[in-house]
């Protein structure tokens, strides 16, 4: 018999707390109002996997133990790679799944998504989707007589099946499969592509789902559907046409959450995005015995934000209550070049690296917060606070005999909190994470806790722990080498004024069939005095990146580290508007500014430039480059600028590298494009190039990156 457990919180208001600087909390957890069970918490190990087998053993069994012991994983997220030509099973996958099991045995479970049916039941012929010349050559092939629909699907099932005999002989046994990754995403890599039920031009996701069914029941669990995000009743289209009793459980990624929240790394910074569709999906599909998994997410940028920590602890928060998720599966557990959502492997003498190594992201802790104190079978249970700043999720053991609390600080001020009171137990781990300070670390046990800002705490309770004696809040995570910056204002710095110089010397133009830069004396619509500047006038996906550099003075050069942000008076000189690519260079590389700049037609404009990107690289000139035939520029100035003095910079955590050289491949290891890297994004982080619709890997010598093109 379960015995209950009434919690109580209370805030303590003393003479201490009165004058403290921190504001102060409370939570209450009853652990009587359960709610879901947890299946678990993992990452995927998708790609890269040679890349780790090839580390030496000593550093091999350290990422083994960082990824499996360190997480305490209980779920491991592989690909149905086996197509008909190929001769067997990956070594790589067999190598880690047993890594895994031996760490953690069957508290680990797997679940292995299918990215694509072999290129033989496919109008196309090919496993990619660049290969088909329409959405329905990327579907399964129609035939005559299939006992399911006008498709394929009885040979679809039947390598299914063949699958999972071949992998469970070899180790790897499924416990839960997704018969298709993203079912909805038309891309250039692995897919294959399914209307939630069949048409005259495409296969049904639900006549698919009943031959799968049917021919491995018994064998493992089925998940559905796996859309690419949950946005506009994405995943309900979907679902709402499936029989239940195919499916032991729900999936989704979360690449777009809706009502315009399409971008993945803005909503790492504003989680709450989430919460609506979420909450639609649990409160329809939740509290049926079926859990609900995440089973693909990641930022979608090309380096790793220390802000990304609260930012999936908080996306976590919200699908654990919510959503009444029952799992969530991180898209990279792994990733080569040393960048990686959760772990980045640097294998020696492998891409640029130059040594074995394993670098932990802010993203791990994240993850370790829910997967190292929470067990497959626990419960989520009601915690509740009335500080909006507070974002708080709590699990209770099967047994009843611990409960484990994560608490997320997402404001910029630190709380006080008083341990919430619940009945015959007291907290016996403290853990913390604090954004730009200390990880992962073991706090003093006590009756009160400082919440630093931006922060992760998850406290364990037991019913063998011993009251605390100690009572005072005390910030144990802030890293004392970390400084904000101080910012001591300013005049702004003219970079150049073409009123009042008539110097062109200072432009050359990167490409032979550039035009030179002229001087322009005349008065144009108010402004005496400025340049012309020729660019490329074609699509670059056509005619490459065709850049003028303007060489700035060592007033300028230091403007562009000590400044916030370029202020570009220019305008088109064709009669629609340039979108102009702004950056800056130090020896001919590249530094990431912005893209896509206006300047406008038909009249002068004021462009800004945020010149946070450019940090340590002391670049002494500018770039310019667009589709456009050519602008005009009259002046740039440099505003919110510091003195030297005045200016203590944030510590890098990771090497801003999008100002390399760059190559661009498919997910099939294709190559589609060289450049530079940062010419090859959007604002936002996704691909602007001219390619189809999908997942990229974007490699420079040293980083290698997942991106989107839409």
């Amino acid at each position: 018999m379960n015995k209950k457990f009434k919690a109580v919180a209370f805030t303590a208001i003393s003479a201490m707390a009165a004058t403290a600087m921190a504001q102060a909390a409370s939570i209450t957890v009853d652990p009587t109002a359960t709610k879901q069970e947890i299946v678990g918490f993992g990452g995927g190990s998708v790609y890269y996997q040679s890349w780790i087998t090839a580390l030496a053993d000593k550093n091999k069994q350290a990422l083994f133990d960082t990824a499996f012991t360190g997480l305490n994983l209980s779920l491991l997220r592989v690909g149905n790679w086996l197509q008909a030509d190929t001769a067997k099973i990956s070594q790589d996958d067999i190598a880690i799944v047993q890594a895994a099991k031996q760490r953690l045995g069957n508290h680990l479970k797997i679940e292995m998504s299918s990215w694509s049916a072999p290129g033989s039941l496919k109008p196309s012929g090919s496993v990619n989707g660049k290969d088909g010349s329409s959405k329905s050559a990327n579907s399964l092939k129609k035939v005559n007589g299939d006992a399911y629909g006008s498709y394929a699907y009885t040979d679809f099932a039947a390598w299914w099946k063949k699958s999972l005999e071949a992998y469970k002989a070899a180790g790897i046994t499924p416990d839960y499969i997704s018969i298709q990754n993203e079912p909805d995403m038309n891309a250039d890599y692995e897919e294959t592509l399914f209307e939630p039920t069949e048409t005259s031009e495409m296969a049904g996701y639900k006549e698919a789902l009943n031959a799968v069914y049917d021919a491995v029941k018994g064998q493992t669990k089925i998940l559905g559907p796996e859309p690419l995000g949950i946005g506009y009743s994405n995943f309900q289209k979907y679902a709402k046409e499936l029989d239940d009793n195919k499916l032991d459980g729900y999936a989704y990624h979360l690449y777009h959450a809706g009502d315009g929240n399409d971008n993945s790394g803005n909503n790492y910074l504003a989680p709450e995005n989430f919460r609506k569709a979420m909450k639609s999906i649990g409160s329809t599909y939740g509290g049926k015995g079926k859990p609900i998994i995440m089973t693909e997410f990641c930022n979608m940028l090309d380096k790793t934000r220390e802000e990304d920590m609260v930012g999936l602890a908080h996306i976590m928060q919200v699908g654990f209550t919510d959503g009444q998720l029952g799992g969530y599966i991180a898209w990279e557990l792994f990733w080569g070049n040393g960048s990686g959502q959760l772990i980045g492997v640097c294998t020696e003498g492998w891409g640029s690296c130059k040594k074995d190594e394993i670098v932990i992201g802010p993203e791990y802790h994240a993850m370790r917060h829910y997967s190292k104190f929470v067990n497959p079978g626990w419960k989520a249970i009601s915690a509740t606070t009335t500080e909006s700043a507070l974002k708080t999720v709590a699990f209770a053991s099967a047994s009843g005999d611990s409960v484990s609390v994560v608490v997320i600080n997402t404001g910029k001020t630190a709380i006080q909190l008083d341990a919430p009171a619940i009945s015959g137990m007291n907290v016996a781990t403290a853990v913390q994470s604090k954004e730009n300070g200390f990880k992962s670390k073991n706090i003093t046990i006590a009756s009160c806790y400082m919440l630093p800002a931006r922060s992760v705490t998850t406290l364990v309770f037991t019913k063998t722990a011993a009251a605390s004696t100690v009572a005072a809040c005390q910030d144990e995570t802030t890293d004392p080498n970390y400084t904000e910056p101080v910012i001591v204002p300013s005049a702004d710095i003219v970079v150049i004024d073409y009123s009042k110089t008539t110097d062109i010397s200072t432009w050359q133009a990167m490409s032979d069939d550039l035009g030179a830069v002229t001087y322009e004396a005349g008065e144009l619509d108010g402004v005496t005095g400025y340049v012309s500047v020729p660019l490329a006038g074609c699509k670059q996906a056509d005619c490459g990146y065709k850049s003028q550099l303007l060489n700035i003075s060592d007033e300028g050069a230091a403007a562009l580290a000590n400044c916030s942000e370029l202020v570009i008076t220019m305008r088109s000189q064709d009669n629609s508007n340039a979108y102009v690519n702004v950056g800056a260079a130090n020896g001919g590389s590249w530094v990431d500014y912005q893209y896509g700049r206006t300047a406008a037609a038909g009249k002068w404009s004021e462009t800004t430039v945020d010149l946070e990107k450019e940090g340590d690289n002391e670049s002494t000139a500018l770039t310019f480059n667009s589709d456009a035939s050519g602008i005009y520029i009259a002046k740039i100035v440099a505003t919110g600028c510091s003195s030297t003095s005045g200016i203590i910079k944030t510590p890098k955590f990771v090497a801003n590298d999008r100002y390399m050289p760059a190559q661009v491949f498919d997910l099939n290891g294709n190559l589609v494009w060289n450049g530079i890297k940062g010419q090859a994004f959007n604002a936002d982080g996704t691909l602007r190039l001219d390619l189809r619709q999908g997942m990229y890997l974007v490699k420079t010598r040293t980083s290698t990156v997942k991106a989107l093109k839409k």
